[in-house]
């Protein structure tokens, strides 16, 4: 699982005259964590993910998301103000592997 954290991408106020809409995000690498299965076990990727989501993702609702795509990867993003639940993600990956 990659780990980034999200953040509004900074511009100054003459490049903000160029820009239709709101400017974009920006990523930044954090880690990469391996998880206690393989993409073909569901049953097992869908418990933990329940206890996952009861544990780290619904308490930061609003700021934590993750994608899980067809070959796998699975990529969490997390708002750069709430930065320090990247310790909480990694506890948790170590003690339900």
């Amino acid at each position: 699982m990659l780990v980034l954290l999200e953040d509004d991408t900074k511009i100054s106020k003459e490049d903000e005259k160029f820009l239709k809409g709101k400017p974009g995000k920006m990523h930044e690498f954090v880690d990469e964590l391996i998880l206690p299965f393989e993409i073909d076990e569901l049953d097992e990727l869908n418990i933990w993910f329940d206890k996952f989501d009861a544990e780290i993702c619904i308490p930061n609702e609003g700021h934590i998301k993750y994608e899980i795509s067809s070959d796998g990867l699975i990529v969490l993003m997390l708002d750069k103000e709430i930065q320090e639940v990247v310790e909480k993600v990694k506890n948790f990956v170590e003690d339900n592997n």
